[in-house]
Order: structure tokens, then sequence, then C-alpha cells
């Protein structure tokens, strides 16, 4: 019945905080309940239930938003189940042998590497990680400008572990909570205060505007192109500078023709960013097309498996002045974000398309990698937000995109961040940091390797050949070995 109730309470945490509207806090309680379970079999058994009970929440969104095939959904459960179980174990392992500190700031390295690894061999970037929970809490996010988003999962399993040893070894504890918090809140507090330096004021204005379908024919959808048209140029005539259209707006053959179309804007000084499909001959590209001045087309990189096969990638960054451009999901990519900022650009305009539920946890993947690199970025996703941030992560105007549009001044910040140049220097951290957890189990091993030996040659345990030993009663337990 304990092991049951562990593991529904700690499912329950991780169903409210993990999913497309996250409870942050439920975040960081989640893993507690397993790990008070002292036993490692209970403890198992309740991490087995627990996981996948807190994945319902993104199982139908895996399946029937994104399309992912059913097995490969079954492998992420899979997967994060073998994570999770293994750092509780872990965990509870060397909180049991009083190894409070080691099981605090060591075992957490676990769960980073897991997720890295995931963001290196899977075709989705770091979108899966516990750090987007947090999302919405600014302090907490500040640390990905200095270990990218590792570093809040890393405390996001470093504060259960702490808390779960305060019942057994609370000073021990106390001492570790004290240095996380410290360590995390000084540099949030660091962060938000400093000063990112003077940039350019500029007016950006978003617009997004129901449709049945994306990528309508240009000459198929005259009625769109006019209540676009308008509303860019209201903007235009309230002061923007900049506007924004969501990913795959119109389809095209060309960029001449949507040139052409938005020329009344244009030609009042304003660059427009649209989304569109450009299919010229048998290649379908999901192109941004910067239109105003030079004029510029950005191909996206980092395609939808199994919804966007159809279109042929880019292999190559745009950066016009110091705006960086990228298409929705180019963002769950930290590294796409870092090249831009090493080549100066200091905002990102981003033309994206959600799925309606899953508007604010992706427009929050893209606040957090502005935070990670120091970047304001300005989103226009239909089906989602209309969203801009600046590089700490607040969010300078939003809203629920329908017909909607919205207009925010914005100074983008000239100062870039730790993370921004120096990468995921945190998991080779956590490289580091995961055999000191693992040292202790090796010696139990060993120890457990060395008994069997022992008895398979015939000689006594070790401490029994001299009963009575460690406060043994020398009549109990001696077996076999009296005769020897």
């Amino acid at each position: 019945m304990v092991t049951m109730t562990a593991a529904a309470l700690s499912g329950l945490l991780w169903l409210g905080g993990f999913g497309l509207h996250p409870i942050p806090v439920l975040t960081w309680l989640a893993p507690v309940p397993l790990l008070l379970l002292g036993v490692p079999k209970k403890a198992l058994t309740a991490t087995l239930v627990a996981w996948p009970i807190g994945q319902l929440a993104m199982a139908g969104y895996y399946l029937r938003t994104l399309r992912i095939p059913l097995p490969v959904v079954i492998g992420f459960v899979i997967y994060g189940t073998a994570l999770a179980a293994g750092t509780v174990l872990l965990a509870g392992g060397l909180l049991r042998r009083g190894r409070t500190v080691t099981a605090v700031l060591a075992v957490p390295a676990l769960w980073v590497l897991g997720e890295y690894l995931v963001s290196v061999l899977m075709p989705n970037g770091a979108w899966w990680s516990l750090a987007y929970t947090q999302a919405g809490v600014r302090p907490v996010i500040q640390l990905t400008s200095l270990t990218g988003v590792w570093g809040v999962s890393y405390l996001l399993i470093a504060v259960p572990i702490a808390l779960a040893a305060l019942l057994t070894r609370p000073k021990a504890a106390v001492a570790c909570l004290l240095v996380l918090a410290v360590s995390a809140g000084g540099w949030a507090t660091w962060s938000l205060n400093r000063r990112p330096g003077a940039g350019e004021r500029l007016a950006v204005g978003l617009v997004a505007l129901e449709q049945p379908e994306d990528g309508m024919a240009l000459d198929a959808a005259p009625d769109l192109l006019t209540r676009y048209l308008a509303r860019a140029e209201s903007l235009a005539a309230r002061g923007a500078t900049i506007v924004v259209l969501p990913e795959k707006v119109f389809g095209v053959g060309s960029r001449k023709e949507l040139e052409d179309a938005f020329r009344p804007v244009t030609d009042r000084g304003v660059q427009v960013i649209v989304g569109a499909v450009l299919t010229e001959g048998d290649t379908r590209r999901n192109v941004a097309f910067v239109l105003g001045g030079t004029g510029r087309t950005y191909t996206k990189q980092h395609l939808i498996r199994g919804l966007e096969d159809w279109f042929t990638a880019g292999d190559q960054d745009l950066v016009v002045g110091r705006r960086g451009v990228a298409v929705c999901k180019d963002l769950d990519f930290p590294g796409l974000v870092r090249r831009y900022r090493a080549r100066g650009a200091t905002m990102l305009l981003v033309p994206a398309l959600d799925f309606g539920g899953d508007g604010w946890l992706h427009s929050r993947m893209a606040v957090v990698r502005g935070v990670e690199s120091g970047m304001t970025v300005v989103r226009a996703a239909d089906f989602g937000r209309l969203t801009v941030s600046d590089a700490t992560g607040r969010v300078l105007g939003e809203v629920t995109t329908g017909d909607a549009e919205l207009l925010v001044t914005v100074t983008p910040g000239v100062v870039g961040t730790v993370y921004g140049r120096t990468g995921d220097w945190f998991v080779m951290l956590a490289l580091v940091l995961f055999p000191v957890a693992l040292w202790p189990v090796r010696d139990r091993f060993r120890r457990g390797g060395s008994e069997r030996r022992r008895r398979s040659a015939g000689l006594p345990r070790r401490g029994r050949l001299f009963p009575g030993a460690m406060g043994e009663d020398p009549r109990v337990g001696q077996g076999t070995g009296r005769g020897r």
C-alpha cells in the first residue's frame, strides 16, 4: 500500500508538473515520494508506475497532434522510465549509506546526461527537458544563460533529493539546499539586474489571421492577402519598423510575388517577414521571406519528422543587420541560436505555426532560447501565440492568436551570455560528476563479488571468522561455517 501510494502521488505530481501547461512547483516535488521509500525494490516498482502516469498528459499530444508513431512514443516512455528509475535507485542507495552530499550534488548528473543524449541522438533538439516546466519562472530560467537548460534540469533533480534527505540527515541536507539556493539564486539576482547595454530601440509588429489551411496559394487567397496587407499597413502607421507574419501563410512560386504584394508597406521603410511555402520545380521549401531593403530568403533548417517530410531542409543561417531569422522548430535547437549570437545578432524574428494546445509551451521554449544566448525573441505563431520576450525572459507582449495583432517596442541588448559563448560545458561537468555518484555503488558490487567468491571457495563470510565481532552473537548465523 505504501509503495502504490508513493507511485500514485509521484505520478500525479509529474502529471501536473510536466505537460503542455505545467504547474512549476509540482515538478520539484514529484520525485520526493519515490526517494522516501527505503527499500530499493519498492522504489523501483513505484518509479516504474509513476513515470508513465506522469507522461499521460503528453501521450495524446505525441500521437494525435505530432503524429509520432506509437512504437516511438512507447520508446520515449520506456527511456524516461529507465532514466527516472536509475536516478531514484542511485540517489536512494547513497542516502541510505549516509552519502547525502554525493547523492544531492552528483546523482543529478545522470539525468542531465540522459537529456543531453536525447538532444544529440534524436532529430528534435533540446525539446525533451524538464527545464521547460520552469519556463514561466524567470528567476529559475536565468540559470540557462550560464548552463543552458541542463543546469535547470540538474536543480529539478538535486532539490528533491535534498528534501528527501531532510528526514535522515537534516544538517547535510540543509547545507546542500543552501549551496544550491545561494549558487542559483545569486546568479539569478545578478542576471536579472545586469544592464544588457544600449541597443537600438525598435517598434515591432506581429499579426496572425485565421485561415482554413497553411500554405494557401497566393492567387487562391486574395482575401487573406488583403487582410494581412491591411494589418501590416496599420502597424506601420502606428510606428512599426518590422512586421512579422506566421509560418507557411502563403504558397508561392517566387519571392517576387510577395515583394510586389507588400510593396505598399516596404516602400515606407518597413521590413516584413513572411512565412511561406516556396515551390520551385519539384522542390518545396518552408521559408521566411525578408521583404524590404535588399530582400533575403531563409529556409527552415529543422523540419518536423512525419509532418514536413515533403519539404527540403535548409542549411544556411540568415542574419540581416543584427537580426537573425529562423522558423518555428529551429528554436528547439540551442546551437542554432548560439550561432546567431556569435554572428552579432541581438534579436530573432521567427515566423511559427503551433498546434493550438501547445502554444504556451512552444512559445516558452523560444523564450528560454532567448535567455540562453541573451537575445530578444519576436515569435509570430498562427494557432498559438504572438510573443515578444527580452534577453532575461520577460514577456514584453503576448496575445493568443486567431485574428490578432501586437505592437511592442523593444531594445535588444548587446551583451552576450556565458552559455552563448561556451556552449554545453555543464554537460562536461556532468560527465565528471556521474562517476563520483557511481563510486560507492562500485565498491558495494566489488564487495558483493568478493563475498560470492569466498562462499564458492567454502570460506566463511567476511566478518564471521571471529564470532562475536561487531556485536554479533557467536551462537547465531554460523551455518555450515561452524564445522569449519
